[in-house]
């Protein structure tokens, strides 16, 4: 009993964890903050510094298109949840997105450094940790759990419901170099990251569904599901009606592949003495590249089965204190469990994660002595099924003294329209802070203060030491 919920847990955390960005765009033009080099790795940092691990680099962000409008409803100074009988079938559906979907995401430095090697060039060393995922959930089955059992046959299709979840380690070194001596202004830099995938998780319920009416329910299931990791694997059922089995072997822990991405990118300063003296104009293209998983560590799995209950319409209202619910629970726990039943297909073919390339293209003018500046980024990324986001932001930026940043940015374009913060106390020498967000919701419901959009949001920290340098 205890392995079977030990399964459905970690079934549940493949849908969960995931990892979006590794810095803030709100830095891109504070030219004293630390981190914006991994935007551009042209840019170079104001000093040598170390960080430690968790705390030099930290980011959590959710991002979905499904939010607290679309499952609370106020109505007559009440909120009520999409399942009271006060909020139609109708009005629920219409909230829905097309394709209801969710990403999580965490990402931390294990270890980062970097360094001024002569006045003009600058490396950067980093190691961290990263988790992708998400989920996409049928809006059938979100119509199911809305309408429960139909006074007649009705079939609620699962094809909208995958998950997939991504765990690895990074290593990155980076090059920035100026090239005044060639072009005035000019500095172009680029990184080479190498990645060891721990572990990678995917199902996908394909033509899955379920056949509800007043007499019985129908489960039918036909899902695909695949696991590449060396310490994890799961176990077909001696049996059939059994639940699988698992082994966790952390004896036998290895890399599940490996892949590697590259970044570059370009800064032109102006300085032709006049009133567009430090207009720069800045473009990079990173995280172009791939993990590839490796065969001796893949387990791919189809499960189809069929399960028929047709008990709920024989309940007695009048007898459930005499009823045995521990039993009756453990036996529907037993039969959507055998839909678990799997056969495990043999691969000898590794598997490619085309991993998600992003633009960004930048212009920014600064004010009185670079004491203020106002900037314009477009940002596009490249998902592998080919769709293109496209995001532009307005950016300004405060630098009152050289030890303290402050951005403010607004993002607009095809994507969730948001404001976006940083704070950043950056001495040459000394403790380095920061804390900031890229994406923060104001438009909320009133009353309740809840957003009334879809939940896109994420928070970045760190606490970095820099050791000064001799060349600046």
């Amino acid at each position: 009993m205890r392995k079977r919920y030990i399964i459905l847990v970690l079934c549940l955390l493949t849908s969960v964890f995931c990892s979006y960005g590794q810095t803030l765009r709100s830095s891109y033009f504070l030219d004293n903050s630390l981190y914006r080099y991994r935007l551009n790795p042209a840019f170079a940092p104001n000093a040598d510094y170390f960080g430690l691990p968790i705390i030099s680099n930290t980011g959590v962000g959710v991002y979905s298109n499904l939010g607290p409008a679309n499952v609370l409803f106020p109505k007559n100074g009440e909120l009520y949840t999409f399942l009271n009988r006060n909020v139609t079938l109708e009005e629920f559906m219409s909230k829905l997105p097309a394709t209801p979907a969710a990403d999580v995401s965490f990402d931390t430095d294990l270890l980062s450094f970097g360094f001024y090697s002569s006045k003009y060039s600058y490396w950067t060393v980093n190691f961290g940790l990263s988790m992708d995922a998400g989920i996409g959930i049928s809006r059938d089955f979100l119509e199911f759990i809305k309408s429960g059992a139909p006074d007649k046959s009705r079939k609620y299709k699962l094809d909208g419901f995958n998950a997939n979840a991504l765990a690895s380690l990074s290593a990155s070194i980076g090059y920035s170099r100026e090239l005044s001596n060639l072009v005035k202004g000019l500095r172009v830099g680029g990184a080479v990251k190498l990645y060891i995938p721990a572990a990678y998780m995917s199902l996908d319920l394909g033509d899955s569904y379920l056949e509800l009416s007043d007499e019985k329910w129908v489960v039918n299931a036909n899902a695909n599901g695949l696991i590449s990791s060396s310490f994890f694997r799961l176990v077909p059922p001696k049996a059939p009606g059994q639940a699988p089995d698992y082994t966790f072997n952390t004896s036998n822990i290895a890399p599940a592949g490996y892949g590697f991405s590259i970044d570059f990118g370009i800064e032109y300063r102006l300085s032709v003495g006049s009133i567009m003296d430090g207009l720069s104009i800045s473009a990079s293209v990173v995280d172009l590249g791939a993990q590839f998983l490796s065969a001796k560590y893949i387990q791919t799995l189809h499960s189809a089965g069929n399960v028929e209950y047709n008990g709920f319409k024989d309940i007695d209202a009048s007898k459930l204190d005499q009823m045995n619910f521990k039993e009756t629970l453990n036996q529907l726990s037993e039969d959507f469990l055998a839909l678990a039943n799997f056969e495990e297909k043999v691969t000898e073919n590794g598997i490619q994660i085309l991993s998600t390339p992003k633009v960004y293209a930048g212009v920014e003018m600064p004010f009185l002595n670079n004491i203020m500046s106002l900037g314009v980024l477009y940002t596009g990324k490249f998902s592998y099924n080919g769709r293109v986001t496209n995001e532009l932001q307005l950016s300004y930026s405060l630098t009152p003294c050289k030890w303290f940043n402050l951005g403010v940015s607004w993002s607009f374009l095809n994507n969730y329209k948001s404001l976006g913060w940083i704070m950043e106390f950056s001495p040459k020498r000394g403790i380095n802070l920061y804390i900031g967000s890229d994406y923060m919701f104001f438009d909320v419901m009133p009353k309740y203060y809840l957003p009334v959009d879809k939940i896109w949001t994420d928070v970045r920290f760190g606490i970095t030491f820099k050791l000064g340098s001799k060349y600046i």
